[in-house]
């Protein structure tokens, strides 16, 4: 089959299936008390979590499906396979929290499968090639998945800020593939696609399911996992331009030993009331009177614009 065709069926299935099982998983996460409290809002409101289930749910059901027209089977699955490990380490995490430590190191090793793709362990530095052969497979590949995973996850506390700016990110990172290798790198970032897609239907302002550990893990290994296998480790770094300030900024907070406060507060108003101006989240709010999905949307804005750059660094000169 068509290689465009084996990318639309896949993000297409993905779709369908996470979009149809959401409700069903909001339903009964609430039934069983999988909920947390969503800070941001003028009345306790308490949102069912662990929404990355069912992202998993779509993404398998789209690998079931292409599996009998890709001929790159074995690669496109290996590459998963790490995005599964991923989810599941989110998953352990979102019942027994594994604690921050764990959660910063673990990743590193659980991304080791990415060595067994057939990596360009070229790293290419603006105008300079750099062979790096089985160091970069065994040792700067996992780091750079773990890396943006952990930088997903920590870019998080409003509704739909964590899948909305990886949804654009892994869109971006699809345009960029088209761009460097036509429809084939499609498939590999297509069943993630499709299914945030339909899970941001219902993870938006005002979010009705969140994606918990599970999901941030997920997703940040396959925007890191993609970047790597496709080659594109300077486009993922200019992409993740707000992630990065986001993770300095914490840690001029860590060095200036601020206490550790997670989440502010709104007024019978809506309007955001932060603790300081030290996550890319907060910087605005800090300073100008606004709402929570007014600041959901700047942080928007901002990937947009990073994707926008890492688009035109891949264009051909």
């Amino acid at each position: 089959m068509q290689t465009y065709l084996t990318f639309f069926i896949s993000i297409t299935v993905s779709f369908l299936v996470t979009f149809f099982l959401i409700p069903k998983f909001i339903h009964k996460f609430a039934e069983e008390g999988h909920v947390v409290k969503d800070y941001y809002k003028t009345k306790k409101t308490l949102v069912p979590t662990m929404g990355g289930l069912p992202i998993l749910m779509g993404v398998l059901s789209s690998l079931i499906i292409i599996q009998l027209f890709f001929p790159q089977i074995e690669e496109l699955l290996i590459f998963y396979f790490v995005i599964f490990i991923y989810a599941i380490f989110g998953l352990v995490d979102d019942l027994v929290n594994v604690g921050r430590k764990i959660k910063l190191i673990a990743p590193f090793f659980l991304a080791f499968p990415i060595a067994l793709l057939n990596l360009d362990t070229n790293l290419s530095l603006l105008f300079i090639e750099i062979e790096l052969g089985i160091l970069f497979s065994y040792i700067i590949a996992p780091l750079y998945v773990m890396v943006v995973s952990n930088l997903v996850n920590m870019h998080s506390g409003f509704n739909g800020i964590s899948g909305g700016v990886t949804t654009i990110l892994l869109a971006f990172s699809a345009i960029a593939s088209f761009i460097k290798y036509d429809y084939i790198g499609l498939v590999y970032i297509a069943p993630i696609l499709g299914a945030m897609i339909a899970f941001m239907y219902f993870n938006k302002y005002p979010s009705r399911i969140f994606l918990g550990n599970i999901g941030t893990l997920m997703i940040g290994g396959a925007l890191g996992g993609f970047i790597i296998f496709q080659n594109m480790e300077i486009f993922g770094v200019i992409i993740l331009i707000p992630h990065i300030i986001n993770f300095l900024m914490f840690v001029y907070w860590k060095i200036r030993g601020y206490p550790h406060i997670k989440f502010g507060k709104v007024d019978e108003n809506g309007i955001l009331h932060v603790p300081n101006n030290l996550t890319v989240k907060w910087f605005l709010p800090y300073y100008f009177p606004m709402t929570e999905k007014k600041a959901i949307l700047l942080c928007y804005l901002f990937s947009v614009m990073s994707g926008i750059a890492g688009v035109l660094y891949v264009l051909p000169r």
